[in-house]
């Protein structure tokens, strides 16, 4: 799990605190609650965002097959990604190296993180439990910013697979809908990308 940036901004805080007065150590304090809450706000968000776009998947999926299923997330996943944002009151948006719609293409530092979660799926250290979690300063303001890594399972690969697994009639709507699409050629277990949340730590 990485977690190296949330533990290091908390001890600064904590160290800062012990240095000043009672007023300097509430706010310190409260920063150090409000990285808490930001996190756990970004987690929530994400299994929240994690459990919406399987449903809708799950239910195209019975409905109507794989082909359909590409139709409806190509339809609905944006909106549905907003709405959860929404909810939270977070930036959150899923990002990958290997996107199908270009709106999904990392930033620099998202870009850094996946490489990360790359070299663990290799090693075989990336599991459920696996997080990056940091706050960082971003545009003069203290923001967390929270990955959590998605992996390939084996329904996925009807519309991420190998040629050879992905049928004629998906393959067409990938044409139709992802012209520049370079989602596919991924095995069971690879990483396909992460959920990216951002939580303005004054808000």
């Amino acid at each position: 799990m990485i977690r190296r940036g949330i533990a290091a901004f908390l001890c600064t805080l904590l160290f800062a605190a012990c240095g000043g007065g009672d007023d300097t150590a509430s706010d310190d304090m409260n920063s150090s609650d409000r990285a808490q809450q930001a996190e756990q706000t970004a987690r929530d968000a994400a299994q929240k965002l994690t459990a919406t776009l399987l449903g809708e998947v799950q239910r195209a999926m019975k409905e109507g097959g794989p082909a359909h299923a590409v139709r409806v997330c190509a339809g609905k996943a944006l909106d549905l990604t907003d709405e959860v944002a929404a909810e939270y009151g977070v930036g959150m948006r899923r990002v990958t190296e290997k996107p199908r719609n270009p709106l999904d293409s990392p930033d620099a530092y998202e870009r850094r993180v996946l490489a990360r979660f790359e070299a663990m799926a290799r090693d075989g250290s990336l599991d459920v439990e696996t997080v990056h979690s940091e706050v960082v300063e971003q545009e003069g303001e203290m923001t967390l910013r929270f990955l959590k890594p998605l992996t390939i399972k084996k329904p996925c690969l009807a519309c991420h697979g190998s040629t050879d697994q992905i049928s004629t009639e998906v393959a067409e709507v990938l044409d139709e809908r992802y012209p520049a699409d370079r989602a596919t050629g991924y095995a069971t277990g690879d990483l396909r990308g992460a959920i990216s949340v951002t939580v303005p730590l004054e808000r």
